[in-house]
């Protein structure tokens, strides 16, 4: 039996869901490991000093949010979060760091929220027919609601409901891409940007960055050379580098833009977890912006709902699109987004995601002390660089053998182009903070050390 006794004091709430939120938390962090025992209900009401009915119903709680199980006559115990929660963190003994997700502990319990809601709602029997083509009207004045936290005002009637960040950047180029021309991305992008790109035929050429991301100059550049009509960026916390455009930078993009006849797809998938960060660039040039919003990386990747919003001269060819891809999307998605983020759920799931990720962020902080890395309190992911003796695919293969999936940078390199000797790690995806730690400390070690013999290598489906 655990000794653990939650310090309650600060929070908000009843006492007992403030109680039920500090198991959830503890389960996080990894305080309250799988299989370990509560304190029984009468101990830890008496530290607290909290009425017994009080702890009683804390505990039911928290086995609502299927955090722990209680039994009769032999106790509450802490279940496992990643078999209860189905995400990604080990598979077999392995612990992925390769899937850019969010830690969905909190999510769960609000889901459970809203699936009990939906069942009761009237005109439950809508959600397994056809949306309208561009979602409900409720669909879409929540997606603009949600754009607006990036510092984007749009009229619900500018957004289209899409099935994911990575279907509207399908729509997008099967709309605005021809054979053999040229699309311009950031040198390095996750590659299934470079795969789509692929599927329609035309190519991704890379385009130079910095710390801030896409340097304008060589837009420009690239843009004269290869006679490009379309651009990827993606501005707003980078993968794999997390680097984020400045206002200038992203007006110096605006004006590149202009200047050159480019349409630029923003996306922004990554954009809604710092707290701060520059208007969209979709703000400086809304007439050659393609802007994609998404809520996968910070409520949940299963939901598949996003929202684009394009210029009004490429509207019609994007629904068209939108059409030959997906007839009608489902509406279950679309509607838990949409009840999230008008009853404030998104607000406080986001808030709280926000506090994980900095302790993720803290505990890269710490294993890394030994390497060169880039990463920011309100990322998903970090980027480090390796020493001279090892390369990036031969390092990501020996991380895997003892136990821990990364992503080489070459994984990221587009049109051939150079990478850096380094690799991502996404902190989403174990189940807690000490098997994050566990695998960070595998890899610091590792990097310290030298390469064994060349080993085989394969590349990844990296989101």
């Amino acid at each position: 039996m655990t000794s653990w006794i939650p310090d309650l004091s600060g929070q908000d709430g009843l006492q007992y869901e403030r109680l039920a939120d500090a198991i959830a938390e503890a389960v996080r962090r990894g305080e309250l490991a799988p299989g370990a025992k509560l304190p029984p209900q009468r101990d830890l009401a008496w530290k607290l000093g909290l009425a017994v009915g009080t702890v009683s119903r804390a505990y039911q709680l928290a086995e609502q949010r299927r955090l722990v199980s209680g039994q009769v006559g032999r106790g509450t115990y802490v279940l496992d979060p990643a078999a209860e929660r189905g995400e990604a963190g080990s598979d077999g003994g392995v612990i992925d760091l390769v899937q850019n997700v969010p830690c969905v502990a909190s999510q769960v319990p609000a889901l459970a929220a809203a699936l009990g809601e939906m069942a009761r709602m009237p005109g439950l029997g809508r959600l397994l027919g056809y949306q309208p083509e561009n979602g409900h009207a409720r669909y879409r004045a929540a997606g603009a609601a949600w754009v607006k936290r990036a510092g984007l005002e749009l009229p619900p009637d500018r957004l289209m409901l899409t099935g994911g960040a990575q279907h509207a950047l399908a729509i997008a180029l099967l709309a605005l891409s021809r054979p053999g021309e040229a699309v311009l991305t950031e040198r390095l992008t996750f590659h299934g940007v470079a795969d789509a790109i692929a599927v329609g035929g035309a190519r991704a050429v890379g385009v130079a960055i910095d710390e801030e991301g896409a340097v304008p100059a060589d837009l420009d550049r690239a843009a004269r050379a290869t006679g490009a009509r379309l651009v990827f960026l993606t501005p707003t916390v980078h993968s794999p580098t997390t680097g984020t455009m400045g206002a200038k930078r992203r007006a110096e993009i605006a004006r590149v833009l202009n200047a050159r006849d480019l349409v630029l797809i923003e996306d922004d998938v990554y954009g809604y977890l710092p707290a701060e960060r520059p208007a969209p660039i979709a703000c400086h040039a809304r007439e050659r912006v393609i802007y994609v919003a998404s809520v996968s990386k910070c409520l949940g990747p299963g939901l598949r709902v996003a929202w684009m919003a394009a210029p009004d001269a490429l509207r019609d060819r994007l629904r068209e699109a939108l059409r030959a891809t997906a007839l009608r999307l489902p509406a279950f998605g679309p509607e838990i987004a949409a009840r999230w983020i008008e009853n404030g759920t998104a607000e406080r799931l986001v808030q709280e995601l926000r506090r994980d990720t900095a302790a993720r962020f803290a505990i890269v902080e710490s294993a890394f002390k030994g390497l060169a890395w880039r990463g920011r309190p309100d990322a998903l992911h970090a980027f480090a660089d390796l020493p001279a003796r090892w390369r990036d695919d031969r390092f990501a293969a020996e991380a895997e053998r003892r136990g821990v999936r990364v992503c080489a940078a070459r994984e990221f390199a587009v049109d051939g182009a150079d990478a850096p000797n380094a690799f991502r790690i996404a902190l989403g995806a174990p189940r807690d903070h000490a098997t994050l730690k566990r695998a960070l400390d595998t890899l610091a070690h590792l990097a310290a050390s030298a390469p064994a013999a060349e080993p085989e290598t394969a590349r990844r489906h990296v989101v």
